[in-house]
């Protein structure tokens, strides 16, 4: 229906040509300008001779149709609606090619088709093009963005020519589009392009960083239990010893593992043994401060290490977290806790001892706290010292 309306309108424009082209050729003669810095051009047509336009006879529509579907400039035709209403009704294959999808722009007011300010003088030239009945010439300058985000500069060429109906009133608009490069920018374009590159770069900005984020995490972080991961945890561990040693603070290294673990894992599942894994993660991380640190040590055991905590408040954290394990999730747990000793040299020194008493808790019949020897004795101490069980 499109090219057949096309081919129809194409007809009756060289029909009007032909009758009054002499009329025109006078009209244009005395109106023809040339403005040298605005780029606009009324252009003449002596050369479409009534003579001219003979020749082509019948096949004139044809000749306009090919033009339309095989010139390898973009070309629109528009629907003049009154005052500066200006609907798009077609686009030619070649500025289909540039905008993707010709469904996109039909419908749309002219202004959607071309990009600002360029689009702004566009209008304005049709208006000018509607009042003159005559073609206009429109040429200027465009910095535009590419598909890969580019800047690109074009002297972009824009011919516009009226068409009328039988009853000599203009309906529509035909223009072609000619872009060449150019190596020239207007300031309001040089500002308008900035603008969208800024935008992109600050788009693109806040991805990258919110990638960098996940990365960080990821790296630094057990993805099962949401924990750090042992490389991390041993960095921010020595941060710790050192800043403890340097200002003679107290700190305690924390070890505890599940009771039982692999006997969750034969008889449940590994499912099971993820959740268990997960549970006793979550307690911790609810149970200590923000500047305590969390970290998956290796299978089931996790280290924490408490800054600027003495035994006696290291072992109340151990002892509820032990209660609050066995009351909600029904999971045991064993403990070892060591401190740092003025003859320390390193952190190791405190993941061994830690170990140790974590090994001493589960030889004495599991679900205990075992600590350093500074513990206040209690009746229910068994053999190693400093070891309470928990019931």
């Amino acid at each position: 229906m499109q090219q057949s309306m096309t081919h129809k309108t194409s007809i009756i424009a060289a029909s009007r040509y032909q009758q009054g082209a002499r009329a025109r050729a006078r009209r244009h003669e005395r109106n023809e300008r040339h403005q040298n810095g605005g780029g606009t051009t009324m252009l003449s047509s002596k050369w479409l001779t009534p003579a001219c336009l003979s020749s082509l006879g019948s096949n004139a529509g044809t000749v306009v149709m090919s033009l339309w579907e095989f010139f390898p400039e973009q070309m629109f035709l528009a629907r003049i609606e009154g005052g500066e209403a200006f609907v798009i009704e077609a686009v030619n294959p070649a500025q289909q090619a540039q905008l993707g999808s010709k469904l996109t722009w039909v419908g749309k007011h002219l202004a959607h088709l071309l990009p600002s300010p360029f689009g702004d003088d566009v209008i304005a030239h049709c208006i000018r093009c509607m009042e003159d009945a005559m073609p206009v010439r429109y040429e200027a300058t465009c910095c535009l963005l590419d598909q890969e985000g580019k800047q690109r500069q074009v002297r972009r060429q824009l011919l516009l020519v009226p068409i009328a109906n039988p009853l000599g009133v203009l309906t529509h608009l035909l223009g072609i589009i000619h872009d060449s490069p150019s190596n020239t920018c207007t300031q309001h374009d040089s500002q308008a392009l900035e603008g969208e590159l800024e935008r992109r770069v600050m788009e693109r900005t806040s991805e990258l960083m919110a990638a960098n984020l996940r990365l960080t995490y990821q790296a630094t972080h057990d993805c099962l239990t949401e924990t750090y991961n042992r490389r991390h945890l041993l960095e921010l561990a020595d941060n710790e010893f050192r800043r403890s040693v340097r200002y003679d603070l107290s700190l305690c290294l924390m070890m505890l593992d599940i009771d039982n673990f692999k006997t969750i894992n034969d008889q449940r599942g590994h499912l099971a043994g993820d959740q268990a894994l997960r549970t006793v993660a979550q307690a911790t991380l609810a149970m200590v401060r923000d500047c305590d640190l969390v970290g998956r040590y290796g299978g089931d055991e996790f280290i924490i290490v408490l800054p600027e905590t003495d035994i006696v408040g290291a072992r109340a954290i151990a002892e509820r977290l032990s209660t609050t394990l066995m009351a909600n999730g029904k999971l045991s747990i064993s403990i070892g806790i060591a401190s740092r000793d003025h003859e320390d040299q390193s952190m190791d020194e405190l993941i061994h001892r830690a170990d140790s008493l974590l090994l001493l808790a589960k030889r004495n019949g599991r679900n205990r706290v075992e600590s350093t020897p500074y513990f206040p004795t209690t009746p229910r101490r068994a053999a190693g010292a400093g070891s309470v069980p928990l019931r």
